[in-house]
């Protein structure tokens, strides 16, 4: 149902992509101004040792010959990894650079901008009101810094895991059949541990959001109520993030990755509204799933004629009042709009 939900949602709140989509354009040209110049010695030596030779037909072995594509990515992490290592003492300052401009800066910006995504959602959700994209950016500024700055801390463990199996896997690839087993068992292993990541999250920013709690006190509430439903909710960030995968991956290979200056920016969007939508199914908060409904998840979305013999629950009278009041106001509103 939240799968379901997310997707419903996602659609009817698309106008907000085109939003985030301007505001990580912004930010990627001025990443791309600012570490230009701390990245120039990096790309030297990369083109030097004709890294970058290799890296364009690494590209090309994906399109033309796809079963050689694990054994190449391999060869060529090998190859970096040892070209910086080796060069280390005369680029240590350009990598400190591009880890601050290029990696730590722009996942700061990002993560503000994922909270100030469902901040905005939040209040669409419970309210039923549009709130601007730039305003609510600067009103909750501090609050998004503190929630970014603590995911870093947060994503550690997560980043630790994705190095050591980038580690495993490079000492794997010295073959054609064991590049292409250990990236097939790579790509699972990434696939369920950033599943586990979408899933711990859904709580922490959404309980965040609400209470203007402390982002480590949210996350420790999220980690319990989340373990309590782990697997249900497991299998649907599973199905979720295999969504993005396929879809970021379908329009990257078929536009030559221009399609995804939307794609990505879909992706914020659509996760914001993943953790919302499972928050308030597992608090058992109602919210709106269009103008003129809302989902109440309380059990189940009850029908009038489960209740036989029996009396019917507030909340369901409540969920069924609202809908049809808000129904009627709607048809009302579709009519004196038809006379005029």
């Amino acid at each position: 149902m939240s799968y379901k939900n997310s997707m419903k949602l996602f659609a009817s709140n698309f106008t907000l992509v085109w939003k985030q989509a301007l505001y990580m354009f912004i930010c990627f040209m001025l990443f791309i101004l600012s570490i230009y110049s701390t990245s120039i010695p990096i790309i030297d030596l990369l083109r030097e040792h004709n890294i970058i030779a290799e890296i364009k037909m690494t590209v090309e072995t994906a399109y033309k010959t796809p079963s050689a594509f694990a054994l190449e990515f391999g060869n060529i992490l090998k190859h970096i990894i040892n070209v910086i290592l080796s060069n280390f003492g005369s680029i240590w300052l350009s990598l400190l650079g591009f880890l601050v401009l290029g990696i730590l800066l722009p996942y700061i910006l990002f993560q503000m901008s994922s909270y100030n995504i469902t901040s905005i959602l939040y209040q669409k959700l419970t309210m039923n009101m549009d709130v601007p994209y730039i305003q609510n950016g600067f009103r909750l500024l501090k609050n998004s810094l503190i929630y970014a700055l603590a995911s870093i801390v947060l994503n550690l463990p997560f980043l630790f895991i994705i190095i050591l199996l980038l580690e495993i896997y490079i000492a794997m690839a010295y073959s054609t059949i064991t590049a292409i087993i250990g990236l097939v068992i790579l790509f699972a292993l990434l696939i369920l541990f950033t599943s586990i990541q979408i899933s711990f999250h859904t709580y922490f920013m959404s309980y965040m959001v609400e209470k203007d709690a402390n982002p480590f006190v949210s996350y420790a509430k999220g980690l319990i109520n989340v373990l309590k439903r782990f697997w249900k909710i497991l299998s649907q960030s599973v199905i979720l993030c295999l969504t993005i995968i396929f879809i970021n991956g379908l329009i990257a290979l078929f536009t030559f990755f221009s399609g995804l200056f939307i794609t990505i920016p879909a992706t914020f969007v659509l996760l914001s509204i993943y953790y919302l939508v499972v928050y308030f199914n597992m608090k058992g908060d109602r919210y709106y799933l269009a103008d003129n409904m809302i989902f109440n998840p309380i059990k189940y979305q009850v029908k009038q004629d489960t209740f036989v013999g029996t009396e019917i629950p507030e909340e369901v009278k409540a969920t069924e009042l609202t809908t049809v009041v808000m129904k009627k106001k709607r048809n009302s509103k579709k009519t004196k709009t038809n006379k005029k």
